[in-house]
């Protein structure tokens, strides 16, 4: 562990396992404390406990991103117990029901994209007015390589990723001046309990 982060407080979204788990992890390795969110209860605490079982601060909350309300308190327990918001990794998200698009249901459309999309532009919404109040801070968002390129079978999917990359560029340039960072990654296949 070193101590680059000590001092900071770091938000993971989809924190319970695979990336978010990761995002978690690495944040407290380097002394951030850490405000583990997560929809699933067993495995945002599983992840908080690691952290504490390592030496580091962490807590868990239960957050449905797709909720506002939700959201504004997620942040607020962040800022009430340690005082800051530093970084956020919005991460949560879902895959859906695959298919052709004119297979597809307006209930898995409606369901990826208010947890996908919505629920990072609800994350950024209320993380960025507490990082300008600071001075600064610094926004990672998931986006996937299926925001990038089409993948036959994940239209709500694709849809909700192209989505993040928009909002993150926009976001990114209106932001700057106010000394927040806001990049997303875009990554590939990788092996979590989602795929």
């Amino acid at each position: 562990m070193d101590n680059a982060l000590t001092g900071k407080v770091a938000l993971v979204t989809g924190g319970g396992s695979g990336m978010g788990r990761a995002s978690a992890l690495e944040f407290a390795a380097h002394g951030a404390r850490v405000l583990v969110a997560d929809y699933a209860a067993e495995g945002g605490e599983r992840t908080a406990a690691v952290i504490k079982d390592k030496g580091g601060e962490a807590l868990f909350v239960q957050v449905d991103v797709t909720n506002e309300a939700q959201v504004q308190a997620m942040i607020k327990k962040a800022v009430e117990t340690w005082g800051r918001l530093d970084f956020a990794h919005n991460n949560a998200g879902i895959e859906g029901q695959l298919g052709p698009t004119a297979d597809g249901t307006l209930e898995n459309w409606n369901r990826v994209l208010a947890t996908n999309l919505t629920g990072v532009w609800l994350c950024m919404k209320h993380e960025i007015p507490r990082m300008l109040e600071q001075g600064g801070g610094a926004i990672v968002n998931t986006a996937s390589a299926a925001g990038l390129r089409a993948v036959e079978g994940f239209s709500a999917y694709c849809a909700s990723k192209h989505g993040v990359v928009g909002l993150t560029r926009v976001a990114s340039r209106e932001y700057a001046k106010g000394k927040i960072r806001i990049n997303a990654v875009c990554p590939g296949p990788i092996e979590t309990p989602m795929l």
